[in-house]
Parts: C-alpha cells; sequence; structure tokens
C-alpha cells in the first residue's frame, strides 16, 4: 500500500470516529511530506481517544513509510494546506472576501420605517 492511499483510508477512519471534525490534507512531494489538518483544536487537548488514535497512526505511518514525513496541525499552525487533496467534514461553502462591503440603499425606505407602499428600487451608488 502507498502511503497516499495509507493516509487516506485512516483519514476517513478518523472521519467517522468523530463527530463534528473537519480534515484537510495535502501531500508535498518535494519535502517527502504528508499535512494532515484537523479541526477543533479541542480535539488536541480535550479528546484523549483522539490524541490515542492519532500517536497510533503517526507510529504506524512512521514504521511503514520510514523516508516520508508526516505532519498534523491545526488552527494557527505556522504550516498550512494550500492545495488539499482530501476535505471530510466542509459540506458548506464560504467565501472570506476581504474586499469592500458594499450597501444598497432603497429609496423610500429607512431602518425606522417599513418599506413604503410606492416601491422604488433605485440604488445608490
Amino acid at each position: 500500500m502507498k502511503s497516499k492511499a495509507f493516509i487516506k483510508d485512516k483519514l476517513n477512519l478518523l472521519f467517522a470516529k468523530f463527530n463534528n471534525i473537519k480534515i484537510r490534507y495535502e501531500h508535498r512531494i518535494p519535502t517527502s511530506s504528508h499535512l494532515i489538518e484537523i479541526l477543533p483544536f479541542s480535539l488536541y487537548d480535550q479528546n484523549e481517544e483522539y490524541m490515542a488514535f492519532e500517536s497510533e497512526f503517526e507510529s504506524e505511518f512512521e514504521s511503514k513509510f520510514p523516508d516520508e514525513n508526516i505532519l498534523f496541525i491545526s488552527e494557527e499552525s505556522l504550516s498550512e494546506i494550500r492545495n488539499p487533496e482530501v476535505q471530510l467534514g466542509y459540506n458548506e461553502i464560504v467565501f472570506n472576501n476581504k474586499g469592500p462591503k458594499i450597501e444598497f440603499i432603497i429609496e423610500g425606505c429607512s431602518s425606522n420605517n417599513a418599506i413604503q407602499s410606492s416601491y422604488n428600487y433605485a440604488l445608490a451608488a
């Protein structure tokens, strides 16, 4: 079994075992590194069952694939997933737009009044 297939199998087991977990995985070929992001961070310090699973996963990986690296990361880690090959638990699309906020003004309506009977949807720019 190749390292990527091994990791993907283990990640599917991990995802099935824990509720409300998010997982992303990326393989970086130049450094023979496998990055696994696990969210939320509270799993690392509040869930002994998770910690045992991760420890066993890491030990088994290192014994089977000694020439490769595996790194578990979480929120605010210095390393980050840039091009995930696997995403588990990400069912929603989130846009993190940092552009200017655009507000629409409906003429004839204020925050204190209900919309008046003569609707005029002219937008102010």
